[in-house]
């Protein structure tokens, strides 16, 4: 009988190919160095907006938001506004975890956005950043008895950054090495049909070093290679534990999005006030949507998603449905209109939901966007927003409803980009096509010979 293929993910969030293909250039990273010699390195892209919660939920259903349901970090809360944030009991359909199990297969994944709570599986599941408690991290329960034994990290501590880069980084360290000593250990310790482990400190370090750390000659510099050279090491050991025949057991390594430097973070909700989009519920505002319903005719989350104040769907909207394509254009009109101080424009694109999530018809509105579907709540549709605006390279989208000026700086030095994440792939055959993330997931049944279920993008 022929022994069934294995597959290892090892996915590093928020890394560049052109970072990548740079420190290769310089020979920084020997084992990575070595895997792209032998199997290349391929730009890839991420979805929109190009969140890691998105993106990552995009990968593991195969699918875009506009069928999952996940269209940001925050979400707007039902039946009034105010944020939630979604978690996996949020996400519609299974997961590559629970495909696999169903065709059964044994399977494990760790630290992956998109996975707290965790999902009971035929195998172990350790959630995501978004847990705070390791007691209820993982599935099975006594998994945390194992992590809490080694002081296992869930997460870094992000607000450490905001406060000291000197300590940020021996946390994000020690996060890492917990991290990566889990990860050998259920590595080892049973044979895996698929095994997914997933480092979120690139992440972390990126956005708050990427300017410092892409300049070799800058505090920070050798700091920022140093934790890239220790994912290089850990990546070197994952490749002596696995066996060299990539017939019998397939490698992917993969980002969900990239990263540039930031000009300026953009306060959007600030932009709509002063263009009489928003407006505030008092002049202190007390939350991220403490908007007046009655004179707002739209307002923002973040990234740069728009959702109009509509009439039927909100719960005090004021836009009328028959009105709503017109509004829409208009608005999106105003978005490409805004400019930088220095008069760059910000706005590269302005997405129409149905043009991206549901280009097929399927699993949400038509083209001439019957009434009867727009004012849907009940499902990954009726949460969806009704434009996504794309900004230029270096313009930060974010919300600001209590910002006095639109543009400004903080301590964060990068912002993520669609269109430089990347992929090395071992023993999976894929297209030769440019790929989006959301592709990648069904490829990788695929290999293990499990067909992947028909609405997988």
């Amino acid at each position: 009988m022929a022994r069934k293929k294995r597959l290892v993910v090892f996915s590093i969030d928020g890394v560049p190919a052109t970072l990548l293909q740079d420190f290769i250039g310089r020979e920084e990273l020997p084992n990575l160095t070595q895997l792209v010699s032998q199997h290349g390195l391929r730009q890839i892209d991420s979805v929109h907006p190009s969140v890691s919660s998105v993106a990552w939920a995009s990968f593991i259903t195969g699918k875009n938001p506009g069928k999952h349901g996940i269209y940001g970090f925050v979400d707007r809360a039902r039946g009034g506004y105010d944020l939630t944030i979604p978690l996996s009991n949020s996400m519609t359909g299974k997961d590559i975890w629970e495909v696999l199990s169903d065709a059964g297969r044994r399977v494990f994944g760790m630290n992956v956005p998109g996975t707290y709570p965790p999902r009971t599986v035929k195998g172990i599941i350790i959630g995501g950043f978004l847990c705070s408690d390791l007691r209820k991290v993982a599935s099975p329960a006594e998994v945390s008895t194992y992590l809490r034994s080694i002081g296992y990290r869930i997460d870094s501590d992000p607000a450490l950054a905001r406060r000291s880069k000197d300590l940020m980084l021996p946390d994000l360290r020690e996060t890492l090495e917990k991290r990566m000593e889990a990860m050998f250990h259920y590595l080892q310790e049973n044979t895996w049909d698929y095994f997914h482990a997933h480092i979120m400190e690139t992440d972390r370090l990126n956005h708050f070093l990427l300017e410092e750390g892409m300049d070799s000659n800058s505090k920070y510099g050798k700091e920022f290679l140093h934790l890239y050279r220790e994912i290089d090491g850990y990546v070197g050991e994952l490749l002596d534990l696995l066996p060299e025949d990539s017939e019998e057991c397939g490698l992917v390594l993969l980002s969900d999005h990239g990263f540039c430097p930031i000009k300026s973070e953009v306060q959007l909700s600030r932009y709509l006030i002063e263009r009489g989009w928003t407006a505030l519920a008092k002049a202190q505002p007390e939350h991220p949507l403490d908007i007046n319903p009655e004179t707002s005719r739209a307002y923002t989350l973040i990234p740069g998603r728009i959702h109009l104040n509509l009439r039927g769907r909100e719960p005090a909207g004021i836009v009328a449905p028959e009105e709503f394509a017109e509004v829409r254009e208009e608005l999106a009109r105003d978005l490409l209109e805004l400019r930088a101080p220095n008069g760059d424009p910000v706005v590269k694109q302005v997405h129409k939901r149905e043009e991206i999530y549901w280009p097929d018809g399927k699993h949400g509105p038509q083209h001439n966007m019957p009434v009867s579907q727009l004012l849907r709540t009940d499902s990954a549709f009726g949460r969806g927003p009704d434009l996504i605006a794309v900004p230029y390279d270096g313009y930060d989208l974010k919300m600001g409803l209590a910002a006095s000026n639109t543009f400004l700086r903080t301590e964060l030095q990068g912002m993520h980009t669609y269109h430089d994440a990347f992929l090395i792939s071992r023993g999976v055959e894929l297209p030769e096509a440019r790929l989006n993330i959301t592709q990648v997931t069904k490829y990788l049944a695929k290999a293990l010979g499990v067909e992947p279920p028909e609405d997988m993008d």
